[in-house]
């Protein structure tokens, strides 16, 4: 399912703002923070210039947003590495303000996004 245009706008907005606080603005050749946006999730990712091939750059799923627009919440994912790339759901509640989910990426004592 697709996001609604003004959830859309707002989980944009929203996680686009703590990309640009979080990203150190001295390093823009060195890592990007950037979102996708795929159906009813938006994943955030991490991108740096790959170790052999600078001029390609590699990508590090960091978290994924779910909304469901059943109950109007958001859930947080936190990536798990293997043959695939999956999403494990993060032990935090439901969220109506994604907000709160946002900022679980900074206080995990996991490492589970940043690591």
């Amino acid at each position: 399912m697709t996001l609604p245009v003004l959830i859309r706008h707002l989980a944009q907005t929203k996680i686009e703002a703590y990309c640009n606080q979080r990203l150190p603005a001295h390093l823009p050749e060195q890592v990007r923070i950037d979102i996708e946006i795929d159906g009813d999730a938006v994943t955030l990712v991490e991108s740096r210039p790959h170790f052999q091939h600078p001029e390609r750059w590699s990508r590090l799923p960091v978290a994924r947003f779910c909304f469901n627009p059943a109950s109007n919440t958001w859930t947080l994912f936190r990536p798990h590495f293997g043959p695939h790339e999956t999403w494990l759901p993060y032990p935090a509640k439901p969220e109506r303000d994604l907000e709160k989910l946002i900022s679980l990426l900074d206080t995990d004592q996991t490492g589970a996004f940043w690591g």
